[in-house]
């Protein structure tokens, strides 16, 4: 896995699953998916348990986990995060979307939380805890529940995330307390080649125009 800044090779497998995942979701993936859900999810399973281009376009940091950028368009954009060992998600909505999560290498952990009720100040509730190894998939949207993802104590992991459609901020969530704050989400790097000294909205600017 690369951890340099060098520009990256072509993915083309990546590129292949994107162009599957447009023609599956369209510019209306917002709405409901019925049956072409279970279809995006066959695809990133297939995805993550055969290929290996993804390791071109991995990009770790030692401080938290890195976002980095493989295809964003009107109807979906699919994101590589690459979870360094002690590093963690806040607890964190999904501003409404669908979304999945494929994992690519190592073994990650999902934990539920409920939404607060009744106002904050008290200790957040822990749902279901799971864990995924390779080619495994997960779903979540707002009305199953909040979630934080970590790779499993003492390793690292990488996953493939859908958003259906793009997610520019979430509410995170202070689990002592259940309080909420507003959160832009930003790139460690755009297809391979890391942007420290790109914002968020250049890079969907650029997106937006290709």
């Amino acid at each position: 896995m690369n951890e340099g800044h060098e520009v990256m090779p072509a993915a083309p497998a990546l590129d292949a699953l994107c162009r599957a995942l447009a023609e599956v979701l369209g510019p209306d993936s917002a709405r409901d998916l019925g049956g072409r859900g279970k279809r995006v999810a066959e695809l990133l399973r297939d995805y993550a348990s055969t290929q290996e281009c993804w390791r071109a376009w991995s990009y770790f940091l030692p401080e938290r986990y890195s976002r980095n950028l493989v295809h964003r368009c009107a109807g979906f954009e699919l994101l590589i995060l690459c979870w360094g060992e002690g590093h963690a998600s806040p607890i964190h909505d999904h501003a409404g979307q669908q979304c999945w999560m494929a994992v690519l290498d190592g073994e990650l952990e999902e934990v539920h939380y409920a939404f607060p009720e009744g106002g904050v100040g008290a200790p957040m509730e822990t749902g279901r805890v799971r864990r995924l190894g390779a080619g495994g998939v997960a779903y979540i949207h707002d009305d199953i529940a909040l979630h934080l993802i970590r790779p499993v104590a003492g390793t690292r992991g990488v996953s493939l995330h859908l958003y259906a459609d793009a997610i520019d901020a979430c509410r995170v969530f202070d689990p002592a307390s259940g309080a909420a704050t507003v959160s832009e989400v930003g790139y460690h790097s755009v297809r391979g080649v890391p942007c420290p000294d790109r914002s968020p909205a250049a890079i969907r600017a650029e997106w937006a125009n290709a």
